[in-house]
């Protein structure tokens, strides 16, 4: 029964794409606000949370008001009033505060997205099985900031960041000018991918960033800030830190420490380690290895104290004291080869 159920609905869904290939629609442009579909209809006004409604305009979902887009899980997105719709463009509101998990899910015509950038993003579930080159205009150059702890900010910018630097679904950003392209890009490194500019002719080009002499330079540059520290070197292990934007989850756990015990202590940055041959990555080693970090700049100051919050894949936290007396950098002593950890420090 399973299976014919699987077979009922491939065909349901090819005969749906014969049908909508076989209409005429306008072509769309760089931002979705302006996407029109001389197939679709206009819908009922729903009401989606307390303060936010949603409703499809000329073939695309807009949603208005001041709130939340709510979460949904696999077994609750029929809940979702526009669960049985059809559209290609979504316009987010300059009132919506966040985006929950999988609200755009399985929709695979859905192309152009179009949100501000004071909106938070849940999670790249958002865009699980949509079509397979979205693009994304994020509108403004502000950003919302959410306290982790009270100690650590988290801002709606970063929350994009997060997504983008996975490279969920091959997602191209176009931003308003190159300030802000720039400010995004570099919320992580390597540097967020795909980023182009509205008001720059880059913001033409799709998905050729892999030419983008722009972003081989980049590649080319990355250097990783972690590395085995003198005698722990291994031949043909390399370490490779990025420094990346961590979920709420994980930044709460960092929050409990400064909050707790390193009252006195600020936080810095976020970063993910592996120790890869190739594609064999070391998840740990029988023996503990010492690791040098290498301080951003902008964190390094004389007589700076440092500790590192090291937290194991199994969600184990761990604080490890600096080893070294350097300004410059952070010795650190583990088993693990493959953890995310963030370094706080005090003056």
């Amino acid at each position: 029964m399973q299976k014919f159920g699987k077979m009922t609905k491939k065909l349901f869904a090819a005969a749906l794409s014969v049908t909508l290939c076989a209409a005429m629609f306008v072509p769309m442009t760089a931002e979705a606000k302006k996407i029109t579909v001389d197939w679709a209809t206009n819908s009922s006004v729903w009401q989606v949370s307390d303060g936010v409604t949603a409703q499809i305009r000329d073939g695309v979902l807009h949603f208005d008001g001041n709130g939340a887009i709510p979460s949904y899980t696999n077994d609750t997105l029929y809940t979702r009033p526009w669960n049985t719709s059809i559209f290609q463009g979504i316009v987010v509101g300059e009132g919506i505060t966040e985006i929950g998990s999988k609200a755009f899910a399985n929709f695979p015509k859905l192309q152009y997205i179009t949100v501000y950038s004071t909106t938070f993003i849940k999670d790249g579930t958002v865009f699980d099985k949509i079509d397979s080159k979205p693009q994304v205009r994020i509108m403004g150059s502000e950003e919302s900031v959410r306290m982790i702890g009270n100690k650590i900010p988290y801002t709606s910018l970063d929350s994009w960041a997060r997504v983008a630097q996975s490279r969920t679904a091959n997602i191209l950003y176009i931003v308003d000018n190159g300030a802000m392209k720039m400010k995004f890009r570099q919320k992580t490194l390597p540097n967020v991918p795909f980023v182009f500019s509205a008001d720059n002719e880059d913001s033409t080009h799709r998905y050729d960033m892999a030419d983008h002499e722009e972003e081989k330079a980049q590649m080319q540059t990355f250097v990783s800030p972690l590395r085995f520290a003198p005698g722990y070197e291994k031949v043909g292990q390399a370490v490779t830190a990025q420094r990346l934007k961590m979920g709420e989850g994980y930044l709460e756990v960092v929050a409990w420490y400064l909050n707790n015990q390193y009252q006195n202590y600020s936080y810095g940055e976020s970063y993910s380690n592996v120790v890869s041959t190739g594609d064999k990555t070391y998840d740990s080693y029988d023996t503990p290895q010492n690791y040098v970090f290498q301080i951003p700049a902008e964190l390094q100051q004389p007589g700076r104290t440092f500790k590192v919050v090291m937290v194991a894949p199994d969600g184990q936290p761990t604080v490890l004291d600096d080893m070294d007396n350097s300004d410059s950098t952070i010795t650190f002593s583990t088993n693990l080869g493959k953890f995310n950890f963030s370094i706080i420090y005090s003056n």
